[in-house]
């Protein structure tokens, strides 16, 4: 009876599970957002010892010299936006191939998602954004046509070797811009932006039949991720290192570093 009622005073106070922090209407989800939690307190004025966060450096784990960085992505996903253009300097950095393997959003895959919890993952991406110079908050959302006009365009940017450039500019209009996906001057804009030429986005864009190639694409990456014991996006694979979360970028961070001899990261150098 008495979980049943802290539960149902959850609820009622704007979320749904544990492990999470309320502080006069703001949710801090887990040890990732004591940061933030602290920056709002600072920020009010409350003396407070040097840090509240807990968390040392993620140590490192080994990596295989040749092993590629393989990140699952959707285009319905916000942490996937704010993980991507991240992802894409991490490889380059560290001067390794870069697989990123699109899936369909978790609704569209029989994956049901609360509405406390769709709100509480945009304010979140909505304050951490700022952090990595993303603009966010015009949101168009692609589910449907969107999402599967965007997939398809994949294809295109795949042969073009524009795959990142394209869900980056995706994702960026998606999330940020208020453009829709689904309308053609809205994939025009985006696809010019990405480096594909507005026709041969478009065309594209009208393959969405059960045999288009993206499709069978987009289900083998899905049955992956599973294979990993995973779901969510973003996710990440580096050699034996499985990660899900956009905050588990340090962690790759740190093992590609240690690979490399270093002490600690490039930046930190």
């Amino acid at each position: 009876e008495g979980l049943a009622r802290e539960e149902a005073w959850l609820h009622r106070a704007g979320h749904y599970q544990g492990a999470m922090l309320g502080y006069e209407g703001e949710w801090f989800w887990g040890l990732d957002r004591l940061p933030l939690l602290e920056q709002r307190l600072r920020g009010e004025g409350l003396a407070l010892p040097p840090s509240l966060d807990p968390q040392a450096p993620p140590p490192p784990q080994p990596v295989a010299p040749g092993a590629a960085l393989e990140l699952f992505f959707s285009i319905r996903s916000p942490y996937s936006y704010l993980a991507l253009d991240r992802v894409v300097a991490l490889a380059e950095r560290y001067g390794r191939a870069l697989q990123i393997r699109p899936v369909l959003p978790m609704v569209s895959r029989g994956l049901a998602v609360p509405f406390a919890k769709r709100l509480y993952i945009a304010r979140d991406c909505r304050r951490l954004a700022p952090i990595y110079g993303l603009p966010f908050g015009r949101i168009a959302d692609p589910l449907g046509s969107g999402v599967a006009r965007c997939m398809a365009v994949a294809e295109l940017a795949l042969e073009r070797g524009r795959l990142a450039a394209w869900l980056s500019s995706a994702s960026r209009g998606v999330w940020g811009e208020g453009i829709d996906l689904a309308s053609d001057e809205g994939l025009a804009v985006l696809a010019e932006r990405a480096g594909l030429p507005a026709r041969e986005a478009l065309a594209a864009a009208g393959e969405l039949g059960e045999g288009a190639a993206w499709r069978r694409r987009v289900e083998a990456n899905r049955r992956e991720l599973a294979a990993m014991g995973l779901w969510g996006v973003p996710s990440f694979r580096l050699g034996e290192i499985v990660a899900w979360g956009q905050d588990r970028i340090p962690l790759l961070e740190r093992s590609l570093a240690a690979a490399r001899g270093l002490s600690q990261p490039e930046e930190e150098l």
